[in-house]
């Protein structure tokens, strides 16, 4: 049987291999960690630090979302991979990790914090933004789980792509007892701050 995109390019040789594997990789929650080896597998030949997620099952399609894992040195394989995708009746293929909804709460090292422990300042740089974070119940002494779960709540909040390309220095602060009055903003309203400021 001819495959098409089995030669060439190693974007055309990822989708030969994806396009052989659909069935497989659509229903992979039937053998999960071996479909999510080879995915990963098939990946690293692209690019080492690439990586996926999938999407649920939506009117008979899934997202298969392409990511630089947060490496910018990625990004180019990201956009060259997603540009050589095939037409794919079952899958809307994505570039880089799109926002998600900030209705979820994170459990890291003992800390519980979601969207509304969060408020933020935002200082405009060039092309980019800085940002001063501040977390209900920060201390310095655990600054680095704050620092995960601050980082994984921007990426929630602003997609992969913005939070990389965008976003310039992050200081985390322990914030004020009304942060409001302080002339903080919610962490809520930082998508819609940065589709202002991000042209």
């Amino acid at each position: 049987m001819h495959l098409p995109f089995t030669k060439g390019s190693r974007e055309n040789r990822f989708w030969g291999w994806f396009q052989a594997n659909s069935s497989r990789l659509f229903a992979f929650e039937r053998d999960q960690a071996r479909i999510f080896q080879e995915l990963s597998s098939e990946l690293y030949q692209v690019q080492k630090n690439l990586t996926f997620e999938f999407g649920p099952v939506v009117a008979g399609r899934r997202e298969f979302i392409v990511s630089a894992n947060g490496v910018h040195e990625a990004f180019p394989a990201v956009r060259s991979l997603v540009a050589a995708a095939p037409k794919l009746t079952a899958w809307t293929v994505i570039a880089f990790r799109p926002p998600k909804s900030l209705d979820l709460r994170l459990r890291i090292g003992g800390k519980e914090l979601g969207a509304d422990d969060l408020w933020f300042e935002a200082f405009p740089e060039d092309s980019q933004i800085s940002l001063a974070l501040y977390i209900r119940g920060y201390s310095q002494k655990e600054r680095e789980i704050f620092g995960q779960a601050a980082f994984i709540l921007l990426d929630m909040a602003l997609g992969e792509y913005v939070v990389e390309t965008a976003v310039g220095g992050i200081d985390l602060r322990q914030p004020p007892d009304d942060p409001v009055a302080h002339g903080l903003t919610s962490f809520r309203e930082i998508r819609s701050v940065f589709d202002r400021l991000v042209h």
